[in-house]
Parts: structure tokens; sequence; C-alpha cells
């Protein structure tokens, strides 16, 4: 017996040291094999400082692992270690049971151009070697069983401090990821579950932990994200691509869970919450487009399978805003790239990275994504804090700033498929408060109720907006607005509620041509009331599918109606409507007043009393091109009259006739001025009555004529007239014209205390008066500070006549003062 037993140590020992000695020669082997043939393996160099292999316990380890890049003149990957230990007793079972798996900081370098990658000739050469191995073995599988499956498992996965290095050269884009460190307790393919976890840190900053469990089974899966303080300045050359931006700042951090089944992605079902913190778009000028301090957003039910995204909460606090009006345009439009700037020109890479791979043009694709009215959000909590926004305006005459600060909005359970109810608070510049109220549905565009109230708002703020439109600078002032716009089935009912109060309005400027011409300073003085509030209502209505609707041209035109109202018609405003007063109709021939006309007089002395600050001129107006032929007949009728009263004197007395007759016109409705015969009222109005067509009265003219000289062929009787009195006409005419300027001036000042320049006669020029062709009237202008209008005319129209001439306006007013 102990011969066989010996033989058989002798051949267990021998079969050991056979082994042994395989398991020492295996490993160079294997080596030497690897780094030979590593272009007919893989297509790029492989070398490797150690490799052992122990086939007793089926232990794998490698050291220093070498993969070169394309043209091996780069390294492609690293690997200090790698440790693997496999149950070799299993594999007869048809079973790999890998007890653990380990890589010691592995560097892998990844190179991208267009849609080329470093790693595309390696997986080129192994698609190669596919493909021919296909068309060179082409074996009959039909009467083949099929196998029994093999069971994988892996456990014990671990990568200690790698490092993964990806560069865009299109873009110039690089990403990172240092110290990656990643734990998988195992792995399983043949039923039970998978526990996967790993712990990511970028060389930017900031890190992801992920946890993930499926079931092979079941296949459901679940997934954990956690990511820690990411840095968004990495994604800049991505955000370049469609957006001009020279820098973007901020950390991304977020807790999410997915859940789901392999066979139904679309029943995913998501939950968690995610922050951003300090985030800033900057534009190309390095100016702070859009940021927020804090954004915080509470996933509690995101459901792809319902099509649903049910918020818990959402805040946003420090958000920020700029904007930006220019003549090209505004600084979003130039944010965005336009489609001849979207093509990106690549940077030219090194040498090195210029053979890692080929070159090609990239063209760049929008992919449309269809929206569901289906969807489902919803908001539980939704709150902006502390955000403002600036705007400016350099498209005006003066540019324009204006800062919304601590803008704060909540809303509860807001639902775009939903009624919503939602407040904005604001304050304006700096003392004024705004607060904004929305009832309405996004579902639902054609119905809303949109409610805004503005207190304490500083007028100069807006003054180059007023001086763009009206080109009157505004210096002082406060604002108070109220505003309900009511839009259903998208007609528009709206009432705006607006209150002035002191507003100082500059004078106007010459160098802007304004795009409404509206006496803005004047208006504003005669709207303005005791207590220095100017109150007006404007009510707003019209279509939002007019093709004209602009909200802002007719709030504009609304207010600009309104102050025209009121300076075309100011006597009505300040009566309520009760007593319009737009001119004093007067007759070319009238000495005296009417009770009607002293009235008018006595209402403007009240409006003068009622504002201060306000002068009022009167014109007076006469067609004398009527008036001189009308008052030359009835010279001539009262001519004619005194010559048969006379006794018909003989033509050599025509003379003081003729002057008898004007002194009678004179005195037969005033006192009389020298001692003549004096016509009575009752004699003179049946003068006037007197048809100077008579033969009686044609032959007396012809007579008159005569002695001068003058033809009478062809002559009608109203030409004769002027033919003989006209120069009297015109002087007594004048006389008239004069009386009445001189009874108002004394009137105003004997009874309502009022001179110039207060009050004041503003008489035309003397070419103006003898051309003038409207009606006889005194017309009436109101000036407030230089600023003049006629009553009854609007800006920019003439009105009866062309414009007094204020130089004229200060002498004869000074020689008119009693």
């Amino acid at each position: 017996m102990k011969k066989p037993l010996k033989i058989i140590l002798i051949v267990v020992g021998v079969f050991i040291i056979i082994l042994f000695g395989i398991s020492l020669l295996i490993p160079p082997i294997a080596k030497n094999y690897i780094e030979k043939h590593d272009h007919e393996l893989i297509g790029r160099s492989i070398r490797m400082e150690r490799l052992r292999f122990n086939i007793l316990s089926g232990r794998l380890r490698i050291e220093d692992l070498r993969i070169g890049g394309a043209g091996d003149t780069t390294e492609f990957f690293r690997l200090d270690s790698f440790d693997m230990r496999v149950r070799l007793l299993p594999l007869l079972s048809r079973k790999i049971d890998i007890r653990h798996i380990a890589f010691g900081r592995p560097d892998i370098r990844i190179y991208q151009y267009g849609n080329r990658f470093s790693f595309d000739d390696i997986i080129a050469h192994f698609k190669s070697s596919e493909e021919s191995a296909d068309s060179i073995s082409v074996v009959d599988t039909t009467h083949i069983e099929p196998s029994q499956p093999w069971e994988i498992g892996i456990y014990n996965i671990s990568i200690r401090q790698g490092h993964i290095y990806y560069k865009d050269l299109l873009l110039d884009a690089t990403w990172g990821l240092n110290d990656i460190n990643l734990v998988i307790p195992g792995v399983y393919f043949a039923g039970a579950s998978t526990d996967v976890g790993a712990v990511l840190n970028f060389a930017e900053g900031g890190s992801l932990a992920t946890q993930v469990a499926y079931d092979i089974a079941t296949s459901k899966f679940n997934i954990g994200l956690r990511l820690q303080s990411l840095t968004l300045e990495s994604i800049l050359p991505y955000l370049r691509q469609n957006l001009n931006l020279s820098k973007v700042t901020g950390l991304l951090s977020a807790n999410i869970r997915l859940k789901g089944d392999t066979q139904h992605l679309l029943a995913l079902h998501t939950e968690g919450d995610a922050s951003l913190s300090g985030f800033k778009l900057h534009d190309m000028q390095e100016r702070p487009v859009i940021g927020v301090d804090t954004l915080s957003i509470r996933l509690t039910n995101g459901d792809l399978g319902k099509k649903q995204l049910l918020f818990d909460k959402v805040y946003v606090g420090g958000f920020s805003a700029f904007m930006e009006l220019t003549p090209e345009g505004n600084n979003f439009s130039t944010l965005i790239k336009s489609d001849s700037t979207t093509t990106v020109t690549a940077t030219e890479p090194s040498k090195n990275e210029e053979k890692v791979v080929n070159h090609e043009n990239i063209h760049h694709a929008t992919d449309s994504v269809a929206s569901d009215n289906g969807f489902i959000l919803r908001i539980a909590d939704f709150e902006i804090a502390n955000s403002e926004i600036l705007f400016r305006d350099q498209t005006l005459h003066t540019p324009f700033e204006y800062r919304l600060s601590d803008i704060r909005m909540r809303s509860r359970d807001f639902d775009p498929q939903s009624n919503n109810n939602l407040i904005l608070n604001a304050r304006m510049q700096k003392t004024g408060t705004a607060r904004f109220r929305w009832v309405g549905s996004l579902a639902n565009l054609n119905n809303h109720n949109i409610s805004l109230s503005l207190s304490n708002v500083a007028l100069s703020d807006f003054s180059p907006y007023c001086e763009q439109y009206t080109a009157y600078p505004l210096s002082q002032g406060n604002l108070s607005f109220r505003s309900q716009n009511i839009i259903k089935n998208r007609i528009l009912d709206g009432t705006n509620h607006l209150d002035i109060f002191e507003p100082q309005v500059e004078k106007k400027r010459k160098d802007i041509k304004p795009e409404m011409n509206i006496p803005l300073k004047l208006g504003l003085y005669v709207l303005k009331d005791k207590k220095g509030h100017v109150l007006m209502d404007l009510p707003i209505k019209g279509s939002l599918d007019s093709p004209e609707f602009s909200y802002r041209k007719i709030v504009l035109k609304a207010l600009g109606n309104v102050l025209l109202k009121v300076v075309t018609a100011p006597f009505s405003f300040l009566t309520g409507g009760n007593h319009d007063l737009e001119y004093i109709n007067i007759e070319p021939q009238q000495y005296t007043f009417t009770s009607e006309q002293y009235a008018a007089l006595d209402k403007i002395a009240q409006m003068l009393q009622d504002k201060p600050e306000m002068q009022i001129a009167l014109t007076q107006r006469i067609n004398l091109q009527k008036a001189i032929p009308q008052q030359a007949c009835d010279i001539l009728r009262i001519s004619y009259a005194t010559y048969r009263r006379n006794g018909e004197n003989t033509p050599s007395q025509t003379d003081s006739l003729q002057q008898s007759a004007t002194d009678s016109l004179v005195t037969s409705s005033a006192q009389p001025v020298r001692k003549r015969p004096r016509i009575s009222m009752l004699e003179y109005e049946r003068l006037l009555k007197l048809d100077i067509g008579t033969p009686e009265i044609n032959a007396y003219a012809d007579s008159l004529l005569t002695l001068r000289g003058i033809s009478t062929r062809g002559l009608s009787a109203t030409d004769k007239a002027i033919k003989l009195f006209g120069n009297q006409a015109t002087q007594l005419l004048n006389r008239m014209m004069n009386m009445r300027d001189k009874t108002i001036v004394d009137y105003m000042y004997s009874t309502h205390q009022l001179e110039a320049p207060k009050f004041r006669i503003q008489p035309l020029d003397s070419v103006t008066r003898n051309t003038y062709s409207g009606q006889n009237r005194y017309t009436i202008s109101v000036e407030v500070d230089g600023e003049s209008i006629e009553v009854g005319t609007p800006p920019g129209v003439e009105g009866d006549g062309p414009q007094p001439n204020p130089t004229d306006s200060l002498a004869i007013n000074s020689s008119l003062k009693p």
C-alpha cells in the first residue's frame, strides 16, 4: 500500500509543480503576447509593468497598464492597478462568480470633434473583426438545442481615485471628473437583485453620488441621485452654441429618486428636490443679464405615464434681470445667435489633439418638441422674493433707466389649467410701490381679470418718456394709478384712475419733435384742483384681435384726448360741463356790450381767481372784408338822410354832409362827441332798413361820385358806397374796435381788479387785422408759464386767424391801461 500511495503523492506533487510552473509561465507569456500583438487585438499600443495570475486562487492582477491614443502619440487610458478574483469551480456548472474586481487610479482621456470620438478606431477595429468572423464561420444552428443560460454574479466592484478628462475640440469645452470613487456591492444577471453605489467628484467642483437598485426578475429599478454643488461654468461652451455669453456662474444641487420598470419606461415616477444658487448669465459686455440667488424646487410626484408634475414648492429668491432697449433691438435678442452665426468655428487643436480625431464639418439641427395639452402641472406653493428688474431704454432722446426692486409674489395651488389668483408686489425706483393682481387661466387666454395699483411714484423718473411723446420734461410730482382690465372673449373693458399730485412741467424742448402735440403744462395746470391733485378717469375698450391694438397707444391717446379737451374747453371743465366759453361773439358796429357778453367776462375773471398762475388774453377779430362794405352802406344811408333833412343841399356841401353822417353813426349808440345834429335810436334803426338800390339814393351817390370825378359806369350800389365812404368806414370800424377793447380793459380792472399781464387785450397786427376772414368775435387765449393755446382750437390748428403778435400786445396794453 505504501508504494501506490507514494506514487499518488508523487503524481499529485508533479501536477502541483506543473500547475505552479504553468501559473508562473502563463503571465509573462500572456504579457509578451499582448504587447507584441496589441495592434492586432485592439488597434492601439498596450503596455504594462506587470501581469500576475494565480491559477489556483483565480486571482488576476495587472500593474501600470497603458493604452496609447490614435497614432500612439498620446495616452488614451492608464490604470495603476487592476485586481480581480474569480472562483474557478463554479465555471463547471455554467456560473461566473467574480468575488471582487478593483480598479486603482484609472485615467481616461477622451477627445471629440463633431460627431467623431478619439475611440472610434477601437470600435471600428472590433466591428471589422466581428464581420470577418461572421463571414468565415457559417454554422447551421437549425438542430442545435438552446443551452442553459449562464448565471453571472459580480461582487465588490470598486473604482478608486479615478479620473476622466473630456475635451470637445470644436467647442473648446473641457470636462473633468476627479477622484472618482465607485463602490458597487454586487451586480447580478440571473434573477437576483442588484445594488450599485457610486461617488463621482467633478474636476471643476462638486460631486455626484448614485445608488441604483435593480431587480432582473421584476425589471423594477430604484435610482437615487445626489448632486452636490456642481459648478455651471463648465457648460459655458455648450451654451455658447446658441447664446452670446461671456460667463456663467452658479452651483447646482439635487437629490432625486427615480422609480420605474424597464419594461414600461413611460411609467417613470420621479420625486425629490433641486436647488440652484449664485446663478448668473453674463452677456458679451460682461453684464449680468439674468440671475438667481436661490432657486429651490420640491417635486412630490413626477409621472410621465400620467403626464403630470406635482410640485410641493417652488421658491425663487433674489431673481434679477437686466433688460435694455437699443436702436438695434434689445439685449435679449442679441443674446440669441442668429442663423448666420450658429455655425460653430473650431478652435485650433494642438498637434497631438489633431491626431486624435479626424476633422469634419458639423451641422446643428433644432429639434421641435410638440406640446401636449393634456399635461398636468400643479404648484402647491409658488413664491418669488427679494427680486429685482432693471430696465434701460436707449431709444429715447434722453436715456431712461428704471429699477423694480423687492419684487414679491406668492400663489397657492397654481395650476395653468384652472383659475388662478396671483398677487405681485414691488417697489418702484426709490419711493413708489406697485401691486399687480391677475385672475385667470393660462389655458384660457381669452378671459382675464387684471388689476394694477401704483402709489407714490415719482413723475420725474418718467421724464424721458414724457419728453419723447410731448417734448415736456417732468421735474416734480407724484403719481398714483389704479387700473382694472377685464378681458371677456378677447374684448377688453378697462378703467384707469389717475391721480397726480403737484406735477411740475418744465419748458417744452425745441430740439425734440414730439410724437403727440399736447399742451401738457397748460393741461395739467387746468386739471389741477385747489389741493394740487390732477384726477383723471381713462376708460379703455377694444378688441385684442384688432391688428392696431396697442394698450400703450390706447392709454396715451385717451390721456391726450383728455388734455386736449381740457385746454380747448377749460371753462366747461372747471364748471363741470355746465358752462362752456370758447369765444365772445360781437357785432362789428357794436359799441356797448350785452349782459351775456359781460357774463362771459365775469366767467373769465372767476377762472383767473381760481387759477392764479394762469393768464388770459382776448383778441378782437373782425372780418373787415365784410364789415367795411356794410359800414360804408350805412354811412351812405345816413348821408342821404341828412341830405334830405337839410333841404337837399347843393353838392358843394357834400363834405360836411359826409362828416355829419359819420358823426351821426357814432352818436346814435354812444354819447355825443361833437355838437352836431343827433339821430334818434328809432330813426337810426329805420334808416338802416333803407334800400340803397333805390333810384333816389343811386342818384344821390352818382352826384357825389361825379363831383369827385369818379365814373359810375358798371358800379353797384355797394360799390358806390365803398368808393364814397370806404375810408371813413374803415376809420370808424377801427375806432369802434379800440373803444370795445378799452371798455373791456376798464371793466375788468374796475370790477375784478384784473390788469395786464394777468388779463390783457392781445390785438392783431395790422396785416392780420385787415386780412382776417373769420367770424366776428373775441377769441380767448389761455397761458401758463409762457405756454398758450387758443380756447376751442386744438394745438397745431390755427383758429379764426393768425396768432396775435406779442410785441404789439405789450405796446397797446400799456396804452389801454386805465
